[in-house]
């Protein structure tokens, strides 16, 4: 009876393993040149990886890494900043919050055209949490839309406002929807995101 039940042990362990092993995953973080090198300035042995890149998850990034995705499409976030400029019909908001645009570039590494109305968006604040509001902004804005072609790059905008009590630090996060992830089943790992402080 003891040897069944050790058995039965075994098998759950193992079953739990696999799982856990094939948990799906979207891709692979790339981490930007400068914090690779200060990394490794900070590490006795510069050929070897620091302790922290190898604890933070692939899908947790900062402003300039690239989060390559499986089927070769990547994402970028290049800079998030205050917004200073408006239009006659953009959206400004009251003096209590802060306008902020989110900058980042997509690369189509597939051997198809990627339409960009796959892709969803959202920020939050970082620091003390905090919700975000969608601002209308035409005045240095290109929002997020048409089709990538393959081996092709754009640059896109997305623009908030955060509540000036709830800090700078913002956490923005990428999701996809395109049937062909949806088919695979990728979608079901943990979206990148990106974490900096608004410039």
């Amino acid at each position: 009876m003891r040897t069944r039940t050790a058995a039965l042990a075994t098998i759950a362990v193992l079953a739990a393993t696999l799982t856990a092993c094939s948990e799906p995953e979207q891709g692979n973080a790339e981490r930007a040149a400068a914090s690779t090198s200060s990394s490794a300035a900070s590490s006795p042995a510069s050929d070897a990886p620091t302790e922290a890149a190898e604890e933070k998850p692939d899908t947790e990034l900062e402003v300039g890494d690239t989060f390559a995705y499986s089927d070769g499409l990547k994402a970028k976030v290049d800079s998030i900043t205050t917004i200073t400029k408006w239009g006659e019909y953009d959206s400004k908001p009251d003096g209590d919050q802060t306008p902020f645009r989110v900058t980042f570039t997509v690369t189509n590494g597939t051997k198809k055209p990627y339409d960009m109305d796959s892709f969803g968006f959202n920020a939050e604040g970082a620091t003390t949490g905090g919700q975000t509001e969608f601002l209308y902004v035409e005045e240095g804005s290109k929002q997020a839309g048409g089709r990538i072609a393959a081996g092709r790059s754009a640059t896109f905008t997305s623009e908030y406002s955060l509540a000036k009590s709830d800090g700078k630090e913002v956490l923005f996060t990428m999701s996809r929807s395109d049937d062909a992830w949806l088919e695979s089943g990728s979608f079901l790992g943990d979206d990148p995101n990106w974490t900096g402080t608004i410039k």
